[in-house]
């Protein structure tokens, strides 16, 4: 592997890092982590474009729990594939959603997993009450059927499109409160924050944000940030990723953001678009520019 040009003490201080992929095996992530120097990363545990789930195999389970251990990763982030929709009013959809939602979980444990990240879909025809009480007893019913719950599965707030479900903090906020005691908390996604409505240009508007999210869910309950820039301006609700700096968000406003003292301890996965590594290590170098704790 080529040295990488972030300084790996930087990385070790804190968990940052980006969505990788598990090409020939999601143990193989480890490797690709460790060639970018990241203290956290982000894979699928599986395909994210079939509802097939091939069964992942004990031993590469167990080379995934003791490379991890190795190489000294503090945060690992599971997200959920994106053909789950737990708010589906559409019966057989959500049952499909559920099961997947189910065996993505399980292996989440069984590698051990810090977070699991899910979106929680559209309500289509239906409303946002439904979608929210929905999402909550799916959470329930998969609880309750694994073993374990040492993974938090994580609601990741979304871009406000269409009949999605969780653009305002106020509906995820519900569904944690349903699910209380079940290990449940928010993924921020800073672009779909922006576009959906929240702005984060300035440092003024960063700690409204972080107060916001603290009255609302509370702060110990953000357990990931997804730290985008955005292609698309505030409220207008476009689902589209930046560079760090490049987008309608800036600077000025995610170094505040990532550099308050009140989430400094969070993880931070990077999703900025990328064709290589020298995207991501370019996006990473960009991050520890504007972070400031």
């Amino acid at each position: 592997m080529s040295p990488s040009p972030i300084k790996k003490i930087e990385s070790k201080k804190a968990s940052i890092g980006v969505h990788l992929s598990i090409a020939g095996g999601i143990d193989k992530s480890i490797g690709r982590a460790i060639e970018l120097n990241c203290g956290a990363f982000q894979i699928f545990s599986r395909n994210p474009r079939t509802w097939k789930v091939t069964p992942v195999s004990d031993e590469t389970i167990a080379n995934f729990i003791k490379e991890r251990t190795k190489a000294e990763i503090k945060t690992v982030a599971i997200h959920a594939s994106y053909l789950i929709n737990l708010s589906s009013p559409d019966k057989e959809l959500f049952n499909k959603s559920l099961n997947l939602f189910e065996k993505e979980l399980e292996i989440s444990e069984a590698i051990k997993a810090d977070v699991f990240v899910v979106h929680p879909g559209s309500y289509k025809d239906r409303d946002l009450d439904f979608a929210t009480k929905q999402v909550s007893e799916a959470i329930k019913i998969v609880r309750g059927r694994l073993k374990s719950a040492n993974t938090t599965v994580l609601i990741e707030n979304t871009a406000g499109a269409g009949s999605q479900t969780g653009a305002r903090l106020e509906s995820i906020e519900d569904i944690i409160k349903a699910t209380k005691g079940l290990n449940t908390g928010l993924c921020f996604d800073t672009c779909h924050g922006f576009v959906s409505g929240y702005p984060l240009k300035t440092k003024k508007d960063a700690e409204k944000l972080i107060s916001t999210i603290d009255e609302k869910i509370g702060l110990k309950s953000l357990k990931l940030i997804h730290l985008n820039d955005s292609k698309g301006d505030v409220g207008s609700k476009l689902d589209r990723h930046e560079d760090i700096g490049k987008g309608f968000i800036g600077n000025a406003g995610l170094g505040a953001f990532i550099s308050d003292k009140r989430i400094a301890e969070v993880p931070l996965i990077l999703e900025t678009p990328k064709e290589s590594i020298d995207d991501d290590l370019r996006n990473l170098k960009a991050v520890y520019k504007i972070r400031k704790v």
